[in-house]
């Protein structure tokens, strides 16, 4: 015995080791990959690393940053940084630089050094390079420095060597309006030398302008976002009406970036569920992202303050509130989230931009204490990019062993699921695709690959499963008609009593009540058919076959959920709950309105409207095995008809039991309907007060255990 628990201990020692190594070795921040059906955040091995903190009080020649607003690396990997609280442009140039320790080599925290500050003369108010809390910076491709000079409301203009050259104009025209107030933020130029400015509080869009300044129109203007009581008004009332009310205005943009292909990516913060970022072309007109919600279901509200593309069209984007940083391939689709708030190595008191340069590494600006923390990819990250470029670019022979790699990674990063069962469909071996995609629990995917190999078995077994039906139609015309003959020349044979005797009645009156149900509740209610031990066979059968449904119904129409996590214990109360609420609902409303039935009466009757859905319900899940996501509206159609069904028989049971005219049997449903969900909503708020006093009662227990 003691060798065993040894031995138990040793195992258990070996199994926890290694975890707890790799526990200590982690990221301080989040890692995780958002599936495409947007319900599960999964986490995956750390995509970026930092490799350096750029802080530049630790820069020979230059002085810790004051509320930096934005940054920029050209193809030289010179970083240019908006030092708003010094009303400075500083920039950096790469330098190589040996570790001298081993720490420094994990994290190297000066590998850049100062080429030159963007700074007047404050003393000289006249000096036309005196920049006043400047927040945005662009670089154009020969050089050209243009900063968003926010304090002194204007654009101006650098040499690459940093020398005042030119002050752009205030915009002026009559398409501005009387009250344009123009307080640039952010600046891009684009190849054609247009310039997009965007000014603070302006609701119109961007600013385009033309090279020397010039106002030329409104861009990418975004839409009103109305909630539906602002939408109602507006359909009901008049303008004359609606005057003096608050006026709805679009949200406005906080940044915008220009990738190498031409394309403007904006980001838009408020309160909105699309357009939060919108990749725009040169007309205007979006391209992409305008009707994708970016936010993530895990955390709250997000402000989506800088987007950024690297040289594959990999789109990353901040969020602000929660520190996190989400990069999207060109397709839209999440390849990985990482980041968090905080203080540590990684983490972000207050990220404002970012950027990323021609090797990948990405940029990010800490406004809280002025620093920029540097990200390299990870050998994760690396197979994923990899595996993803070959997989966008159409090399599907070489992107599926480089998605395997990634899998062997991480085994269920959905992604490579995904694009490995494309793989598979593309190739036509729609068994392997379907059976990956389930994996990936994606239902979207999975149904163009089950149409696929439903086809072909329809195909291969048409000739064969034709001959059977047709074979079984004949039988059973031969046997109606033996029987028709036989039942004419001798008689029907007389029904003996046997031990399935009382199973057939019970499904007789079933019948009855579903096919004849004005007869049949009478019965239950004047004739004394209905009985406690028939009600409850029925809701027993009916939870029976309910969960044989949930359990039936195909991966496709649970939409890829596995049925592991199916709540059973959930699925029977849901079964029987609402049954017995209603019962008792019902007879409290009918006994005030004087109804004629008993409680017995209401609670058989009840289990009697449930029959349409035991006789449906299982058929309908077995179905949708052979059903594709196409055929979801007759499905759809299918059970709006059993509802409907269900609906008329719980009407005429209430109708008949109670002997209610129509009009009040349909008042005491109304009546019946309220009581429920009033009943709901307290039991809601009994199990929410429950919860707290059981918290409050644990927290007091463990208190005292502290005292004690």
């Amino acid at each position: 015995m003691k060798a065993k628990r040894l031995l138990c201990f040793i195992l258990i020692f070996i199994t926890v080791l290694p975890i707890a190594f790799t526990s200590s070795a982690s990221t301080p921040y989040a890692n995780y990959f958002m599936t495409t059906t947007g319900k599960w955040n999964l986490p995956i091995p750390a995509p970026y690393e930092v490799s350096t903190i750029i802080d530049t009080a630790n820069i020979e020649g230059c002085t810790a940053l004051t509320a930096p607003e934005d940054i920029f690396i050209d193809e030289n990997g010179k970083l240019y940084i908006t030092d708003t609280g010094n009303n400075r442009i500083v920039v950096l140039k790469p330098k190589k630089s040996k570790a001298t320790s081993e720490a420094e080599a994990v994290i190297n925290t000066v590998n850049f050094e100062l080429d030159f500050i963007i700074k007047g003369d404050e003393a000289d108010a006249t000096d036309p390079s005196n920049l006043k809390q400047p927040k945005g910076v662009f670089v154009d491709d020969d050089g050209t420095i243009i900063v968003a000079d926010t304090g002194n409301a204007r654009l101006v203009e650098f040499t690459k060597y940093g020398n005042f050259r030119y002050s752009y104009p205030t915009p002026e025209s009559e398409l501005l309006g009387s009250d344009f107030s123009y307080q640039p933020v952010k600046v891009i130029k684009d190849s054609r030398g247009y310039i997009y400015v965007v000014s603070f509080g302006e609701t119109h869009g961007v600013l385009l302008l033309s090279g020397d300044g010039e106002f030329k129109s409104y861009y990418a203007a975004n839409k009103v976002s109305l909630g539906w009581w602002d939408a109602l008004a507006r359909k009901l009332w008049s303008r004359k009406d609606r005057m003096g009310t608050v006026v709805t205005l679009p949200y406005t943009f906080n940044n915008i970036y220009i990738s190498s292909d031409g394309y403007v990516y904006a980001t838009t913060s408020g309160n909105i569920s699309t357009s939060q970022i919108r990749k725009i072309n040169s007309a205007g007109s979006d391209v992409l992202y305008a009707s994708k919600n970016f936010q993530d279901g895990a955390l709250g509200t997000q402000a989506f303050l800088d987007v950024t593309v690297d040289s594959s069209n990999n789109m990353f984007i901040m969020d602000n509130n929660y520190g996190r940083i989400y990069e999207y391939d060109q397709w839209g689709r999440n390849l990985f989230v990482f980041g968090n708030n905080g203080v540590g190595d990684g983490q972000f008191s207050d990220a404002c931009s970012m950027e990323v340069d021609s090797n990948g590494a990405l940029y990010v600006m800490n406004r809280g204490n002025g620093t920029i923390t540097v990200f390299k990819s990870t050998v994760f990250a690396d197979a994923v990019h990899y595996a993803n470029n070959l997989y966008s670019s159409g090399n599907y022979d070489d992107a599926y062993p480089a998605w395997e790699e990634v899998l062997n990674q991480n085994s269920y990063y959905v992604l490579a699921l995904q694009a490995m069962g494309e793989i598979h469909h593309r190739n036509e071996d729609y068994t392997a695709a379907m059976d990956l995609f389930e994996k990936a629990e994606d239902a979207t995917n999975y149904s163009p690959s089950f149409v696929k190999a439903r086809y072909l078995v329809i195909k291969e077994y048409f000739s064969l499963g034709l001959t059977i039906i047709v074979l079984l139609f004949t039988a059973l015309v031969v046997y109606q008609s033996v029987k028709k003959k036989r039942i004419k020349k001798y008689g029907a044979k007389e029904q003996k009593k046997t031990i399935f005797t009382p199973t057939s009645n019970f499904l007789k009156k079933m019948k009855r009540v579903s096919t004849h149900p004005i007869d049949g509740f009478n019965a239950i209610r004047y004739e004394g058919e209905g009985k406690y031990k028939d009600a409850f066979a029925i809701m027993i059968i009916y939870t029976i076959f309910s969960l044989l449904a949930t359990f039936s119904e195909s991966f496709i129409y649970r939409n890829g959920a596995s049925l592991d996590l199916v709540k059973w214990g959930s699925e029977i109360s849901f079964c029987l709950l609402p049954w017995a609420v209603a019962c008792i609902v019902n007879y409290g409303v009918t006994t005030i309105m004087f109804g004629e039935g008993r409680l017995r009466d209401v609670v058989i009757g009840g289990a009697y409207c449930h029959v349409p859905l035991l006789f449906t319900q299982l058929p309908l899940a077995l179905l949708t095995q052979v059903l594709s996501s196409e055929e979801k509206t007759m499905y759809g159609l299918a059970q709006k008809i059993i509802l409907v069904w269900v609906f008329i028989l719980v009407y005429l049971c209430i109708v008949n039991i109670h002997g209610f005219t129509p009009i009040v049997g349909f008042v005491v449903l109304i009546l019946t309907a309220v009581g429920i969900a009033a009943v709901t909503a307290l039991f809601m708020l009994f199990v929410g007060v429950a919860s707290q006093m059981f918290d409050f009662f644990i927290q007091f227990a463990k208190e005292l255990s502290y005292l004690v």
